[in-house]
């Protein structure tokens, strides 16, 4: 288990979920990079200075490590995120 910020983590949550997205270039990327938790997909906005990245197998096996298997259910992450304590 890598240790992380919480902002690469929420990333990479987000990233679990939604399949690919667009960041712009930043410390938390690249060293999320650099871990082979996601990558690059290749695909660019210039406009906004962004490139679309995806989680990847090492990245779903972090989540699973730090969660459990039941990380990825909707139910689950709106409670987190709504503040919900069971």
């Amino acid at each position: 288990m890598h240790k992380l910020a919480p902002t690469s983590l929420y990333r990479l949550r987000t990233l679990a979920q939604t399949g690919g997205r667009f960041y712009k270039p930043s410390d938390y990327t690249r060293r999320l990079e650099a871990l082979g938790l996601i990558t690059a997909t290749g695909q660019t906005d210039p406009k906004a200075r962004s490139a679309e990245y995806r989680i990847t197998a090492a990245g779903q096996a972090e989540l699973e490590r730090r969660y459990g298997s039941s990380w990825a259910e909707p139910e689950v992450e709106t409670r987190l995120l709504a503040g919900w304590r069971a």
